[in-house]
């Protein structure tokens, strides 16, 4: 990556950290997408249990071999349904955020287990990227209009049942105190 260009992603990255600890997250910085990985492996206990939402950046078969050395709830596995449902009591669930606000508000889109993992896993392991920051949460709505048909098409790649809409918000992490960490890749995510 251009030294001009990284020096920008970080500065914004920079910020948004700032932000975001004020509101009670737990912070991770990362350069790419396999650190990001790596350190969302290294935040797991194999003694809990594990819960994957959708994310195209984490559905590699590499990551997804690794978290089979977990207690990991394999949706990628015959009874994919039965299999989110129980998903939705694991000790950690581990999302991809489709954007964030300047503010530090993580909009999720994705299936039922992966809004729903905002509220039922004791813990929270947020992706995002710095080029998934949006000025405000009208913005990140926008964006998410306008990529509708991408969220479709990846719902019909998981064998989602339903669109694959549910949208979820976190407002802060302050409501629980150390349950929701954010990995920050410098390199770009999805959309």
């Amino acid at each position: 990556m251009e030294e001009n260009l990284r020096w920008y992603k970080e500065k914004k990255l920079d910020r948004l950290s700032s932000v975001l600890l004020d509101k009670g997250y737990l912070i991770h910085r990362v350069f790419t997408v396999k650190d990001a990985q790596e350190k969302i492996l290294s935040l797991l206990d194999k003694n809990k249990t594990t819960a994957l939402g959708d994310s195209w950046e984490l559905m590699g078969k590499d990551f997804i071999n690794k978290l089979r050395e977990y207690n990991f709830f394999d949706r990628f596995k015959e009874n994919s349904e039965e299999i989110k449902r129980n998903s939705l009591t694991a000790n950690t669930a581990v999302i991809e955020g489709e954007y964030i606000t300047e503010k530090g508000q993580i909009l999720v889109v994705g299936d039922y287990n992966t809004s729903s993992a905002l509220f039922g896993a004791e813990n929270l392991i947020v992706l995002v990227s710095e080029n998934k920051i949006v000025k405000d949460i009208n913005a990140g709505f926008d964006k998410i209009k306008e990529n509708e048909r991408y969220y479709k098409m990846r719902a019909k790649k998981l064998h989602n049942l339903n669109e694959g809409f549910s949208i979820g918000v976190i407002e802060n992490g302050k409501k629980f105190e150390k349950r929701i960490s954010v990995v920050m890749s410098v390199e770009n995510t999805g959309l």
